[in-house]
């Protein structure tokens, strides 16, 4: 019976257990309590073949060449700490790389288990439908140019549903505005982000537009998280972006674009070693039109922050020698998500009772940039009154 509860571990753990260790394991998991507790009629006790082939204590990663001592118990992180959050900008790209991939962890006894590495992926919602009903309901707009100086402080500010400020989403903001078209707002969020972004909309030049922007985030990348072996994620955006605006007929038509480059930081993480800098996109093209009987019509076609291109360098244990060294493989993968989310919003508004009911339905194809998941659909209503 020993013999063969041998040959199953030898075979489940893949030929990385060595003799003793096999022998060993087999009467520390063995049942010596109650009845069993007798060592001169059961010996070690009964064995237990389901504990000797399951984790005993919980599984850690450990890191690539590092070595499992007979003596001591492996100092793994554990695998129930470990999470990578992938935020809506890189959509699926933390999952499909590491989707075919498998990762070995080690439980208290130095004995490998392995599960496929994207299971410890998840991916982090989009825009909420509250931001999308704010964005729906006050669209981003051109500001008219200020006569004199004005200020303004917002906490818990509420960002747009696209574009690098929907990082700043939550954070308080002090803005100035100031008659030459000039703009600055400082973005803060205790411990978790810093930014500024600036504006400019030329007085001589009202159909054109310019901004800039900073964005640090202490504890993210791009609203992705990493927790356990994953480590500590954070970065520093810079963006731009610039608008025109214009008429065709009886349709007013603004376009704006951003491109930005993001330096990621990656800490005290056993699994990814390094992600290169990261370029990023958005924009956003609206038409509206006022209608005869008093009503307004807009459509607009958006793509929500994405990442356009980069990678990330991992290196995942995947097993060990029968001498207690761990193995590993490395690897690079592409952080451009499988998908490019649009947004297609068409909205009616019809003047109601001294305020304005608004209509709406947004479409959104390969939501979370995601190119095999379901379009959705949104529907939106809401009235806003002036007092």
């Amino acid at each position: 019976m020993v013999s063969g509860g041998l040959a199953v571990m030898k075979q489940l753990f893949r030929n990385q257990l060595s003799n003793t260790e096999l022998v060993s394991r087999l009467f520390t998991t063995a049942k010596d309590d109650g009845i069993y507790a007798n060592a001169a009629t059961y010996g070690h006790g009964l064995l237990d073949l389901g504990a000797a082939t399951n984790p005993w204590g919980t599984p850690g990663f450990m890191e690539t060449s590092q070595s499992i001592s007979a003596a001591a118990a492996p100092q793994g992180a554990p695998i129930t700490a470990a999470a990578l959050a992938a935020g809506p900008a890189l959509g699926d790209s933390l999952s499909q790389a590491l989707s075919s991939k498998e990762i070995a962890a080690f439980d208290s006894l130095g004995a490998p288990f392995w599960f496929n590495a994207a299971a410890f992926t998840v991916e982090v919602p989009g825009a909420t439908v509250a931001t999308r009903l704010q964005d729906f309901l006050h669209p981003s707009q051109w500001q008219p140019v200020p006569q004199t100086w004005q200020f303004h402080v917002q906490e818990n500010a509420p960002a747009t549903a696209y574009g690098h400020l929907a990082l700043a989403n939550g954070a308080s903001r002090f803005t100035m505005a100031g008659p030459q078209g000039i703009a600055a707002s400082l973005l803060q969020e205790p411990e978790h982000l810093q930014g500024l972004a600036l504006s400019w909309n030329p007085p001589s030049m009202p159909m054109v537009s310019f901004s800039a922007g900073y964005i640090k985030e202490h504890e993210s990348l791009l609203d992705s998280h990493g927790n356990g072996a994953f480590g500590q994620l954070s970065a520093e955006t810079s963006f731009i972006s610039a608008g025109l605006k214009g008429t065709a007929g009886r349709w007013s038509l603004s376009v704006v674009g951003e491109v930005g480059a993001v330096t990621p930081s990656v800490a005290s993480s056993r699994l990814i070693d390094t992600i290169s800098r990261l370029s990023t996109s958005a924009f956003r093209l609206q038409a509206r039109r006022s209608l005869d009987n008093g009503n307004a019509l807009s459509i607009s076609l958006s793509q929500p922050l994405r990442v356009d291109h980069g990678t990330a360098a991992f290196s995942l244990p995947t097993g060990r020698t029968p001498d207690g060294v761990v193995t590993g493989a490395s690897f690079s993968s592409p952080l451009a998500p499988s998908g490019r989310q649009l947004d297609v919003t068409t909205k009616l508004e019809l003047p109601l009772a001294g305020g304005d009911l608004s209509l709406g339905v947004t479409r959104s194809s390969e939501p979370q940039h995601q190119r095999t998941a379901a379009p959705e659909w949104i529907f939106f209503t809401g009235y806003r009154a002036a007092w």
